[in-house]
């Protein structure tokens, strides 16, 4: 009976690993955010791959004397910065001192800082300021995020679709046959994979069906000869 359970366990692995439903899993993208004494490279952000779960790196490229920024970015979207709400990055400058080991000097001291967006953030313009002091001078440069959803999608286009108002009745009708048969080849495949899952377990229900019957006759055996 011992050798029967991490049989069923294994069955038991096997069903689930059949029946759990696929999912893609979306890749965490990084995106950055160059810091010139001029203002910000990329300007307003509004690049589709930039989607929920994604990272904004902030990093600090102004190499003029006595200068440092602070990005604040409206993660509330109400358009005002509330340091309980929103983020803010560290102090940041265009070098830190290391010593001889590498580490740095000034533990307080950065380059850049990254705000990582929520799997499930709202969909939307999020602002963001970028404060750049110096010589005592502060000067605020505004920009902006634009954040989509992350939608995960099993079948992508393929080469020679129809795009475009041309093609939509088109696109129509064949969206429509595709999904009929890729729905029924689904089908079939769960199908399948039940029977052959239901077999599977019969199987290995009638080896510990077995054991069992081996085991008990090796004791009354045993109980027999030792009479």
């Amino acid at each position: 009976m011992g050798k029967g359970r991490p049989l069923v366990l294994a069955g038991l692995l096997v069903m689930v690993s059949l029946f759990a439903p696929a999912s893609l899993g979306h890749t965490q993208q990084t995106l950055t955010v160059i810091l010139t004494d001029e203002g910000v490279v990329a300007g307003n952000i509004t690049d589709p791959a930039f989607v929920q779960g994604n990272i904004a790196w902030f990093r600090m490229e102004d190499s003029t004397d006595n200068t440092s920024m602070v990005v604040r970015v409206d993660v509330d979207m109400d358009g005002v910065f509330n340091a309980s709400n929103d983020f803010e990055s560290p102090t940041l400058t265009n070098t830190c001192e290391l010593d001889e080991n590498g580490s740095l000097v000034d533990d307080t001291c950065a380059v850049s800082s990254k705000y990582a967006f929520d799997m499930n953030a709202s969909v939307g313009t999020y602002q963001f300021w970028v404060h750049r002091t110096h010589n005592g001078t502060e000067t605020v440069w505004n920009h902006s995020i634009m954040v989509h959803k992350d939608v995960h999608e099993e079948d992508g286009p393929s080469p020679g679709d129809c795009f475009g108002i041309g093609c939509e009745n088109d696109d129509d009708q064949a969206g429509g046959a595709t999904g009929t048969a890729n729905s029924t080849t689904d089908q079939s495949m769960v199908i399948v994979l039940g029977v052959v899952s239901l077999v599977g377990m019969l199987a290995l229900t009638m080896s510990i069906r077995q054991e069992r019957i081996e085991a008990e006759a090796h004791t009354e055996k045993s109980y027999l000869e030792a009479e």
